[in-house]
């Protein structure tokens, strides 16, 4: 793979593969170094190819084995792709390509700071910041690019290992897109179909029965009774009866959850071990799950509900 420029030279780079597009289509567009706890320290980096969205991956892809997708739709449903960097950088380091709705906003953005950021959607007839369909387009292009043998990503993408998850109204997205076939499990974080009226917001059309099109298995992870989407979470995981289902959240965590700590925080922690296990097999990394003395079930900080694992 090619040796990566950064900062205002990774941009120009960028529009110069607009230009010529048998460039490769990768460009780092983080002047940071590689970062995350895992194995493949990862970068935030911009498709040519593919406007709109945000990509993280380990730095070095030339010395990979096949990446699982990870598809993310951001809280309030907006369409900036960096908002939660640090958390996905974190997913992307432990070997996995990360695909988030939206393009690169101003840094400013990253720090968990509302300030400058649009307001949700709040009725089903506002107008939508970004549409679920966007997560399925999203692997459209990955399962392009890994069958492209002029892209960074040729015969680097295992598409038979995917999850969708997002943040509150990311998390209706997520629901909503979940009804691909191809999608592997689901994590929706502080987030659950509305218990009162249609139950979506804009862009995520969802009601109480669209979780019978779940698939796979799905993670429920938010705050304590102080999150808002609390309840509507507990709900949800309720009427979840045929497949694989777990309910967490820990004390003293609200809404916001833990996305902007250093590495994701404990939220980043937890998913980073439910995607090792449902789309890479690590038993070590299921016993925080499963079991009757599963690794969440002995903190003390967290409560956990479990149905139908294996």
């Amino acid at each position: 793979m090619q040796k990566y420029s950064t900062g205002i030279a990774a941009i120009c780079a960028v529009l110069s593969m607009a230009a010529a597009p048998a460039q490769p289509d990768l460009a780092r567009v983080d002047a940071r170094a590689p970062a995350g706890s895992g194995r493949f320290p990862a970068v935030m980096e911009q498709a040519a190819s593919f406007p709109g969205y945000t990509v993280f991956a380990p730095a070095h892809l030339a010395t990979q084995s096949k990446l699982p997708v990870v598809l993310w739709a951001n809280g309030g449903c907006m369409a900036y792709g960096n908002r939660y960097r640090t958390f996905l950088t974190e997913i992307a380091s432990h070997g996995y390509l990360v695909i988030s709705i939206g393009g690169i906003g101003p840094a400013t953005i990253e720090g968990g700071s509302e300030e400058g950021m649009p307001p949700p959607p709040v009725s089903m007839t506002a107008p939508a910041l970004s549409n679920y369909t966007q997560l399925t387009d999203a692997l459209d292009w990955a399962t392009a690019q890994n069958r492209d043998r002029k892209s960074a990503l040729f015969a680097k993408v295992n598409t038979a290992a995917v999850a969708v998850m997002g943040h509150s109204c990311g998390g209706l997205q997520a629901i909503a897109a979940a009804a691909d076939p191809r999608i592997k499990t689901t994590l929706v974080m502080n987030s659950g179909v509305w218990n009162k009226g249609t139950g979506g917001l804009p862009g995520a059309p969802v009601t109480k029965a669209s979780l019978a099109k779940l698939h796979g298995s799905v993670l429920y992870i938010g705050g304590d009774a102080s999150d808002g989407a609390h309840e509507n979470s507990r709900d949800d995981f309720e009427r979840i009866t045929s497949i694989p289902a777990v309910w967490a959240y820990p004390d003293g965590v609200g809404h916001g959850g833990t996305y902007f700590e250093p590495g994701g925080g404990t939220f980043g922690s937890v998913v980073v071990n439910w995607l090792q296990w449902r789309l890479k097999g690590d038993r070590a990394a299921a016993s925080l799950f499963s079991g009757p003395d599963c690794g969440l079930c002995r903190d003390t900080r967290w409560h956990i509900a479990r149905k139908n694992l294996k």
